[in-house]
């Protein structure tokens, strides 16, 4: 979690602690704090302040309530695929090591990252590749040849279906070189 978002939830915690708290004072006939509010007068600062405090956090609930609904599709670990005598699984590991191989023989690619999420709804695979280019060789022409050898080796060797390849040429940040001194 970022720090704007732990931020907005600490605010958020503080101020349904705070309402909590009076509420549970005003049931329990301890202190009135819900009717002290209402008796401020209307032209009064702290009124408004206190009416936005109210609508900002009705607004993270709502946010959080519509939020605790969504279903988010997670990476399996394997494919799997059924047969008459059982099921066979790929790891995500080998799916990711063959890309690698495949990758191993075009020329003009480093630095290369490889990440793969199976979708358990379709037992897709999505691809995911990442190399720095380097040489006189073409880099769209190096990456359209790289999708395709990807998808249709994956889909002939593995035998899964391959729903897409995605391919990010990165610029090679360039390290301070050092000077060589001579002693």
């Amino acid at each position: 979690m970022n720090l704007a978002i732990r931020f907005i939830i600490g605010i958020y915690a503080f101020l349904t602690l705070l309402i909590t708290g009076s509420v549970l004072l005003d049931v329990t006939a301890i202190y009135e704090p819900i009717n002290e509010l209402l008796a401020i007068q209307q032209t009064n600062e702290i009124y408004w302040i206190i009416i936005g405090v109210l609508s900002f956090v009705a607004v993270v609930s709502l946010i959080l309530f519509l939020s605790s609904f969504k279903k988010r599709e997670r990476s399996q670990s394997k494919y799997q695929s059924p047969t008459d005598i059982g099921v066979i699984g790929i790891s995500k590991d080998s799916i990711e090591s063959t890309v690698l191989r495949i990758i191993r023989r075009f020329e003009g690619i480093r630095s290369v990252d490889v990440d793969s999420s199976i979708s358990k709804k379709t037992q897709q695979v999505t691809v995911s590749v990442c190399y720095s280019p380097f040489g006189p060789h073409p880099v769209q022409e190096n990456a359209k040849k790289l999708q395709e050898s990807v998808k249709m080796e994956l889909e002939k060797w593995l035998e899964i279906p391959v729903k897409e390849v995605k391919v990010l040429v990165k610029n090679q940040s360039n390290p301070t070189k050092k000077r060589e001194r001579v002693i």
